[in-house]
């Protein structure tokens, strides 16, 4: 399970990265919340298709992979917003504090 938690969400953070140049920080981690685990999933299927059969030898659905994912992502999503917000504040502030 954490297998797939956590390829399906390195694909997001990658997606997001990729987003940060066109937007900032909180755009990324927006990003991430709502448009991470539904790419996520799509590269995951893409890439890495075979492995849905581990996991449902193992007993996992993909119902019950997909829910998980989204559930902790929908978790992790605000702290991550509230840490990109505080690490832009403490740029902002570091540059008045040296001009």
């Amino acid at each position: 399970m954490w297998k797939f938690y956590r390829d399906v969400t390195l694909f997001a953070l990658l997606f997001s990265a990729v987003t940060i140049p066109f937007g900032s920080l909180e755009t990324a981690s927006i990003v991430f919340g709502v448009l991470g685990t539904p790419v996520g999933l799509l590269s995951f299927n893409y890439f890495q298709k075979a492995e849905f059969y581990g996991y449902y030898n193992l007993g996992y659905t993909r119902y019950k992979l997909v829910a998980k994912t989204w559930l902790i992502n929908l978790c992790v999503t605000p702290v991550l917003f509230l840490i990109t917000l505080i690490i832009s504040k403490l740029i902002t502030l570091g540059t008045l504090t040296n001009s």
